[in-house]
């Protein structure tokens, strides 16, 4: 809850004094996440020029550290969590979702061979990075629909980041924790006792009877930039879905420029790669299960999405 206080104190602090920094700069400014996001872009990060045009890429740890050059302007396009672009949207910032990228990556980890189901949580601590943010949120809905109580059956604590937890798990300080990939490969490799116990995606399907995949990361655009600029928006999409699928088919040299760009290890790209479950997909286009994942966060805490669902002006049509 912290965490989405600060943003939203963030948001209408940068809101007040936004600056409207133009489109009609030479190159356009993209903002991504060190983490699967920024991985479906590494290509692009080593090939920056489409059609003529320069994308500057800027890589941050955090969600936190970008939304500020996203609301004043100083970004064009910006991948993120797909509640954190509900947030934005809902507070006003004048941000369009345009495509959903990361389709589910978080898993529970640990050395405890007697958890093979949900209800086996119950009496553990469990491990999280990001309070508030999508494993937290998520965890405790599947939790909750699986007759668990956070806090009553279940003790979380909280650590700040995936890749601080990853460190935690592989030092044994950690038993039980939500990790996303790239870092659960990372961590498998460097703990080779540690295993993948529950997938968050199979808990998924189960519960909402469907494919087990969900919307967890997208890219949003400016929508001023997306109204003077479309062709951009246009290649900038065109070339992402290309870059996602030339990293499937060359996971090593994929993992070589992971290194160099967004700070993840070869050796976790090489071997995580499928469970990344990383797909291009228009958000107009898969617009219902962006609201049924929304829903489902929003079920936990309202203000994980902004307060209130976003309406159909959320998603960005080319």
């Amino acid at each position: 809850m912290r965490r989405l206080i600060v943003l939203g104190l963030i948001i209408g602090l940068l809101l007040a004094g936004s600056l409207q920094l133009g489109a009609e700069n030479a190159s356009v400014r993209v903002l991504a996440l060190s983490g699967n996001t920024g991985l479906a872009m590494v290509r692009m990060m080593e090939q920056p020029v489409i059609d003529g045009v320069n994308y500057q890429f800027q890589v941050y740890k955090s969600p936190d550290q970008l939304i500020g050059k996203l609301v004043t302007g100083e970004a064009d396009i910006a991948a993120l969590p797909s509640n954190t672009a509900a947030i934005l949207y809902n507070r006003g910032t004048g941000v369009q979702i345009s495509s959903i990228i990361g389709w589910g990556v978080l898993y529970v980890t640990g050395q405890d061979r007697n958890i093979k189901q949900w209800t086996d949580l119950k009496g553990k601590e469990v491990f999280i990075g990001g309070k508030g943010a999508v494993p937290d949120l998520l965890f405790q809905y599947l939790c909750q629909k699986n007759g668990l109580k956070p806090d009553a059956d279940i003790r979380i604590s909280y650590i700040a980041s995936p890749a601080e937890l990853a460190q935690l798990v592989i030092a044994g300080k950690a038993p039980l924790a939500v990790i996303p990939e790239p870092w659960v490969t990372e961590v498998l490799e460097r703990s080779p006792q540690t295993r993948v116990l529950l997938d968050f995606q199979k808990e998924w399907g189960r519960i909402e009877k469907t494919q087990p995949l969900y919307p967890q990361t997208c890219v949003v655009v400016r929508k001023q930039f997306a109204k003077e600029y479309p062709e951009r928006v246009k290649a900038f999409s065109r070339e992402l879905a290309q870059s996602i699928i030339w990293l499937e088919r060359n996971p090593v040299k994929g993992g070589v420029l992971a290194e160099k760009y967004v700070s993840l290890s070869p050796v976790s790209v090489e071997k995580g790669l499928e469970r990344c479950n990383l797909k291009y997909s228009d958000a107009y286009a898969v617009r219902k299960e962006v609201q049924m994942f929304l829903s489902r966060l929003y079920e936990v805490m309202p203000q994980a999405v902004g307060g209130k669902l976003p309406d159909e002006d959320f998603y960005y049509r080319p």
